[in-house]
Formats: C-alpha cells, sequence, structure tokens
C-alpha cells in the first residue's frame, strides 16, 4: 500500500504539471487551481501527512493562506499606486506606504507564528518548521521548471520529478 502511495505521489505531481504548463496563454484562475493542486501534492508528500493528519491540517492552512492573501493583496495594492505615480508622490504619502508595508509584514509574521502553535498540535514541532521553508521550496522548484521549459525547445520537454 505504501508503494501504491508513493507512487501516486509521483506520478500525480507529473501529470498535472504536464497538464498545467503545456497551455498557452489563456484561464489564469485555472493555471491558478493546477498550480495550487501542485501544491497541496508537494506540501502532502514532503510533511508525510496521513489521511487523517491531511483532515486536520488543511483546513487549518487554507484559512491562514486566505488571511496572508488579503495582507498581499494590499501590499499589491500599494506597489501598483507607486507604479502608477512614483513621481507625483508625497513624502508624507511615501512614509504613511512604508508604515503600511512594515504593519503587513508584521501581520504577516504574527499570522506565521500564531498559525504555527496550530499546526504543532496537528503535526507537531519539527514537521512544523519544516512547512515554513516548503512554500519557498515550492516556488523554487516551481521557477526552476517553468525555466527549464522555456529553455526547452518545444519538442525537448520532459517531465521532471518534483513537485
Amino acid at each position: 500500500m505504501k508503494t501504491i502511495q508513493k507512487l501516486v505521489w509521483i506520478i500525480l505531481p507529473l501529470m498535472i504539471t504536464t497538464a498545467a504548463f503545456g497551455q498557452g496563454p489563456g484561464d489564469d484562475k485555472e493555471k491558478e487551481d493546477k498550480i495550487e493542486a501542485l501544491k497541496v501534492g508537494f506540501i502532502t508528500k514532503e510533511l508525510s501527512l496521513t489521511s487523517t493528519e491531511a483532515e486536520k491540517f488543511w483546513p487549518v492552512y487554507n484559512e491562514l493562506e486566505a488571511k496572508m492573501k488579503e495582507i498581499r493583496q494590499s501590499c499589491k495594492k500599494i506597489n501598483k499606486e507607486l507604479k502608477e505615480s512614483e513621481e507625483k508622490i508625497s513624502n508624507d504619502d511615501a512614509k504613511k506606504k512604508m508604515n503600511t508595508l512594515f504593519e503587513n509584514d508584521q501581520k504577516e509574521l504574527d499570522l506565521k507564528k500564531e498559525y504555527s502553535e496550530k499546526f504543532i498540535k496537528i503535526i507537531g514541532e519539527k514537521r512544523t518548521l519544516k512547512l515554513l521553508s516548503l512554500e519557498h521550496e515550492f516556488r523554487r522548484v516551481l521557477l526552476e521548471r517553468l525555466k527549464d521549459r522555456s529553455e526547452a525547445g518545444p519538442h525537448d520537454r520532459k517531465p521532471h520529478g518534483k513537485p
């Protein structure tokens, strides 16, 4: 049974990746969903979540992600405003925007601390520590894969192992 489970976690991401990146420009939501599915598979595999743990883990993780997304939206808005009116911004407004960015950084840190305590109750300290680096690792592997795909010609594309 363990062999089948391992095989599923190896093959599933390969199939999803091929489908996600084999498309041309198109539905961003669909691509976003496929990347999210890859991320779920990657984190589940890397943390070796049991089905019982996954049942408890994913609702908490998704709640954290939703809150982090709200904070990031605020940062994106500030960055967009800055790009559109960089020359026209007053010093006072610049200072306010900087303070908002710093406050958002602090909110993200506070959320990570708060939710780490929740994750510890579900998956323990060691795997919670690992979780803190997995998002960065997932992005690195994903970007690496995208880079490899863009460098390869359309006929040279090969499936990859991770995520």
